[in-house]
This record gives structure tokens, C-alpha cells and sequence, in this order.
């Protein structure tokens, strides 16, 4: 069989390799420590499942519009103007399944062969795949760690050529928990409007945040907002990862655009999830409050914890819920180090490779306090043992 060249240049996701891993090592009688997961370790809210019950048998059963209920886009758009500032019209607003889909049809419309997107590094594994499917070239940005991985603005403008078409934003950030102030988006957000670039804005992170408060580019800056996309969902906040709720808001025309794709790609997502997703919005946000909270108190631990250790560096991270590792000590590539670190002392984590920078590693704090302490004294005694 001969594959397309378009699927033979994208690359497997590596934390799914690793989660694969680990699964197979479970499976063999291994108690393996999880620091890998890319989602809470938290229940769904107890009301919201009950939503989804009612909506079942209710005969909630049947196919919704394309993007989404009437019900649940009005409560995306108070969401989105209580929690930003932002203002969006239902017409300006699609649900997907997931806001990886959002993501997806955003580049799918806004970028084409020939195109650069703009991409900030370290970065989410998913973005250059998605760049590259979308026939487009992914260029990368490199942070540093001494900034607290913030970009310079002056380095995105000096970035940018007549084939700059686009910039992925993810604030907080899935691997580093770097936060973009309101000050750091206002520059940024100039450079993109002199350059006339489209932004997507990946905000779906924005209720975990520790100490520090979140903005959107869309809100900072009103001569950007008509080239913004905000994509955010209810997967991280309300810990609803397989219920595959997502939504992305943004111009009319995109958001129309987006919507003949997701027309003829997946249609509507699950009616159920959407139910869902609705009590999600408008019910009690304790839980969520709750969850923040006891995130903070992990971060807390964490930070302290790996301060004490020889051999490493890290930068605090300020939301989401990964801490961004060097493990360049060690001298193993962080693939390697992984595998080595999961076969030998039955903790999974991620390698920095797929984010961009091989000599790192993201640890997930979404995971007991016991599992945290654990697995970071496991990983100094991996890190002594390679000295």
C-alpha cells in the first residue's frame, strides 16, 4: 500500500506512546505511577453526569446542529463575556468534538500550501502535525527558560515573511504552565496586527491558573479581535476529557467556514455530551474552584519538591497542571530517559522531544498526592543513578 505523502509526514503523538506503554506494563502486574496524563485525575461533577442521564432517557438521542445546540452555544457566549470579556454571537461560535477538532478546522480554513504558522516552543505536540496536514509549514519560536519560556515579541516580528499567515498561541501552556500577562499579549498582539497575521488562541487551560489571572489576546486587543479565534472547552476545567466537548468562537465567516468542514468531517458532536457540557456552564463552579485548589497545593509541592533535587532545573509553572523538566544531566535523549525511567522504576512521564526541546521532560501533577511523592523521589534516584 502507498500511503499519501501528507500522512507520511506527520508524526506519532508521543504521549500516547508512553501511555501505551505504561498500559502494557499494568497489564503485566506492574504498578506503574502515572505522571503522564494529559487530563485531570478528578471525577466528572456529579450533576453534570446526572445531565447526561436525563438527556438519555429523555431521548436526548438524536443529531444537533452542526455546531452545536441553540442551549449550549448561548451558554459558551455568557462564558466566554463573564469569564474574558468577550463578545460573541451565537453565529460566531461552533462546539466540536474537542478543542483539538477546533484547532484542526481552524488552520484547515485559515491556512493552505506554502503558508508558515507561527508557533511558540515548546510547544503541544499536536500543533506542527496539524500545521503540516493542513499543507502549511510550522514555524518554530523558541522560548527560553530564562524568560519563564514567555516569548519576545521582537523575535515573533523578525519571524514573520511575505508567507506568515498565522500564530498559535496557548496561554497557560500545555508543556511549560507559562502564562501570557496582560502586558506580554498586548505586544504580542501588535506584532500580529502590523503583520496582518490570524491568531488562534488555544485557551483551554484558562480556569487553571495559580495566583495569576488569565487573559485572551481577543480581549486585550480590539484591533485584533476581528483576526482572533478563541478555542477553549470543557475537557481540563470540569475534567470531561472523553466526553469530547470542545468550541472555538471567532468571525462569522471563519466560524462558517469551520462549520462546512465539521459539516462533512464529523457533523454534530455527541447530543448527549453536549447536555453535558450545558450543566457544565451554567451549574455550581465549586467543583471547579475545588480543583484548582487542590492543583495549587500540588504545584506547591511539587516546586518545593523538586527544588531539593540535584541534577535538574525546572521554571515554575503558573497554570495547567505540568511541570517542564531538564534532564540534559543525565545525557540521555529525554526518549530514552523516559523509556528507561518507565522500564526500570515504573513511573510514566512524557519526553520533551515531542514539545520541541529533547533534553526535557513534563511530569503531570494531575495525580494523588501519594502517587506525586512517590514518583519524584523515584525520579531522583534515576537522575543519581545517571551521574
Amino acid at each position: 500500500m502507498t500511503l499519501t505523502e501528507r500522512i507520511q509526514a506527520v508524526q506519532p503523538s508521543s504521549t500516547l506512546r508512553i501511555t501505551a506503554l505504561a498500559r502494557e506494563l499494568k497489564a503485566q502486574g506492574k504498578k506503574v505511577i502515572p505522571l503522564a496524563a494529559g487530563e485531570p485525575d478528578f471525577d466528572t461533577p456529579e450533576p453534570v453526569k446526572a445531565a447526561a442521564v436525563r438527556a438519555i432517557q429523555e431521548g436526548f438521542t438524536k443529531y444537533t446542529p452542526t455546531t452545536g445546540t441553540p442551549e449550549l452555544k448561548a451558554a459558551i457566549s455568557r462564558t466566554l463575556a463573564g469569564d474574558r470579556g468577550l463578545t460573541y454571537r451565537p453565529e460566531q461560535i461552533a462546539v466540536t468534538c474537542g478543542a483539538k477538532q477546533a484547532i484542526y478546522n481552524l488552520l484547515q480554513v485559515l491556512v493552505q500550501e506554502g503558508d508558515e504558522v507561527l508557533i511558540l516552543s515548546p510547544y503541544w505536540v499536536s500543533y506542527p502535525e496539524m500545521v503540516r496536514l493542513a499543507g502549511a509549514t510550522p514555524v518554530e519560536i523558541r522560548t527560553s527558560p530564562h524568560s519563564g519560556f514567555l516569548p519576545d515579541p521582537e523575535v515573533l516580528s523578525k519571524a514573520c515573511t511575505s508567507r506568515t499567515k498565522c500564530l498559535i498561541l496557548n496561554s497557560p501552556s500545555n508543556p511549560t504552565g507559562a502564562v501570557l500577562d496582560e502586558k506580554l499579549l498586548k505586544e504580542i498582539a501588535k506584532v500580529a496586527a502590523a503583520r496582518g497575521l490570524w491568531v488562534i488562541s488555544d485557551e483551554i487551560y484558562s480556569q487553571l491558573v495559580y495566583g495569576v489571572k488569565h487573559y485572551s489576546i481577543a480581549a486585550v486587543s480590539p484591533d485584533l479581535y476581528e483576526r482572533t479565534a478563541v478555542v477553549d472547552g470543557v475537557s481540563k476545567a470540569y475534567s470531561m476529557t472523553g466526553w469530547r466537548i470542545g468550541y472555538l468562537a471567532g468571525p462569522t465567516d471563519v466560524v462558517q467556514a469551520a462549520a462546512r468542514l465539521q459539516d462533512h468531517s464529523t457533523s454534530c458532536p455527541s447530543s448527549i455530551s453536549q447536555r453535558a457540557a450545558l450543566a457544565a456552564l451554567t451549574g455550581d463552579q465549586a467543583p471547579v474552584k475545588g480543583m484548582v485548589e487542590e492543583f495549587r497545593k500540588r504545584r506547591d509541592f511539587i516546586v518545593q519538591r523538586l527544588s531539593a533535587m540535584k541534577g535538574i532545573s525546572f521554571v515554575r509553572p503558573e497554570g495547567a497542571f505540568y511541570c517542564f523538566i531538564d534532564i540534559s544531566s543525565g545525557g540521555l535523549p529525554s526518549d530514552v530517559f523516559v523509556e528507561r525511567f518507565l522500564k526500570e522504576f515504573q513511573v510514566a512521564v512524557i519526553p520533551g522531544a515531542g514539545f520541541g526541546w529533547d533534553t526535557f521532560i513534563r511530569i503531570s501533577f494531575a495525580a494523588s498526592m501519594e502517587e506525586l511523592s512517590e514518583g519524584l523521589n523515584r525520579l531522583e534516584q534515576f537522575i543519581g543513578s545517571l551521574r
